[in-house]
């Protein structure tokens, strides 16, 4: 059994044994977020983004819960899509890695002199959340299926000529070659790019 010396502190007459603070070792692992709280979170970044006339609605579609980087702290990993009427950028149809946030994260901060008491709001609920995106990479296609293995994230999709979710050349949607595609991200801080392996 670890012996645990303790520091007495007196507070007026009454007097208190304070243990010491854990190390990082002796520290409990960080609980991940539920299923529920991660769809929350996903939600709450979501409602930062200004819909339009074109494009509107921002809603998550999947998401899930895993730690890729093995450093015992989880992220969420959510795909979104959006309402979209046609224009000249592709529909929103994203894959995105959320981290948690840290004490002065500037992420779940309301926008500098900003007087929208939404934006607050918004930004509130971010922090509420924990989480907020680190980054994300576009699918262009009907996202089928996604899961995660290990560090990988796998994503099954189907893609047709035209689809408003791939990217616009001289305002034509171009999308890669049609049928079933998959794909495998890798996530590192700051980055979530397509891999081969």
């Amino acid at each position: 059994m670890q012996k645990m010396a303790c520091v007495a502190i007196v507070v007026g007459s009454l007097l208190l044994a304070v243990p010491p603070l854990a190390t990082a070792e002796e520290r409990a692992p960080t609980r991940p977020p539920s299923l529920v709280q991660a769809l929350h979170a996903a939600e709450a970044s979501l409602r930062r983004i200004l819909g339009d006339d074109i494009e509107r609605d921002f809603r998550p579609a999947w998401t899930g819960v895993a730690d890729l980087d093995g450093d015992g702290q989880a992220e969420i990993v959510y795909f979104y899509t959006s309402t979209y009427t046609g224009g000249a950028f592709a529909q929103h149809n994203r894959g995105v890695v959320m981290t948690a946030l840290t004490a002065d994260d500037p992420r779940g901060r309301a926008t500098p002199n900003s007087l929208s008491t939404v934006d607050a709001e918004d930004a509130a609920a971010v922090r509420s959340s924990g989480y907020a995106d680190d980054s994300g990479l576009q699918i262009p296609g009907a996202v089928q299926s996604i899961d995660i293995e290990g560090s990988r994230i796998r994503v099954a999709f189907s893609v047709t000529s035209g689809a408003s979710v791939c990217e616009v050349v001289n305002f034509k949607h171009i999308c890669p070659a049609n049928g079933d595609q998959r794909w495998v991200l890798q996530w590192t801080p700051g980055t979530l790019k397509r891999t081969d392996s």
